[in-house]
């Protein structure tokens, strides 16, 4: 399936393993009509549009606008949205051009994160529902 077809967006977890801030309830907006996330395209030379995630936080299709320093992405679903922009002059661009951009800039893509078998923390739903798992770093 095409990256933007799921949204995969570092938010959480670094491709290191190591955890990261969070970018803020973000999850909490996912239900309304239109869903912007606005992020940088990389930190610290790690890409965050990426072609699978370390660990799920929410469900990418969710998510109806992606905003970065290098355009624009609408999910393709979103019809409705892509055609209130054309002619907008707005960087508008499909997700995999700005992550193949990003991934020039950082120097491919990133490296996966090795793990050992032993869970450390868990990713809960607003409601309630069980995500995914963070397992322990490999050292």
């Amino acid at each position: 399936m095409p990256a933007h077809q799921d949204l995969r967006l570092w938010t959480h977890q670094q491709d290191d393993g190591k955890l990261l801030h969070g970018i803020g309830g973000w999850q909490n907006c996912l239900a309304s009509g239109c869903t912007i996330l606005a992020l940088p395209s990389f930190r610290d030379r790690i890409p965050v549009i990426v072609d699978e995630v370390t660990t799920l936080v929410g469900p990418g299709e969710m998510i109806d606008v992606v905003v970065t320093e290098r355009g624009i992405a609408i999910h393709p679903r979103r019809a409705d949205l892509l055609e209130k922009v054309k002619g907008s002059g707005l960087p508008i661009r499909p997700i995999q051009d700005i992550q193949a951009d990003v991934e020039r800039i950082c120097g491919g893509k990133p490296q996966k994160a090795r793990f050992r078998p032993r869970p450390v923390a868990v990713v809960k739903w607003v409601d309630g529902t069980l995500l995914d798992t963070v397992w322990q770093l490999a050292e």
